[in-house]
């Protein structure tokens, strides 16, 4: 399966109303709107972690926020299920689908 990466990890951090919340950037998403970023999105993304693991997580929400300097930050709430000490900055984060492609 092909994926695409969404952005690096910039930030992580817990929320008590929300949970973990990984944010980060990628300037090739910053050409794109914020509905077709969403899109990519999805309901899960994927995680790898620094020793080639490939995570699964769903996705509670998402945010897209402009930047003033033309930039779109990505932020993605992963629940309240996913402790922050899972996911650390430069991290990447994909998409993913669970369709099988034909």
């Amino acid at each position: 399966m092909e994926t695409k990466m969404l952005f690096g990890v910039g930030l992580v951090f817990d929320t008590p109303e929300y949970g973990t919340i990984v944010m980060g950037v990628n300037e090739e998403l910053d050409a794109l709107l914020p509905s077709t970023i969403q899109e990519m999105i999805g309901e899960h993304v994927m995680i790898k972690t620094v020793d080639g693991e490939e995570r699964v997580y769903n996705v509670v929400s998402s945010q897209i926020n402009h930047s003033i300097a033309g930039k779109k930050n990505v932020g993605i709430c992963l629940g309240k299920g996913v402790s922050p000490d899972e996911i650390v900055a430069g991290l990447m984060v994909y998409c993913y689908s669970s369709e099988q492609i034909d």
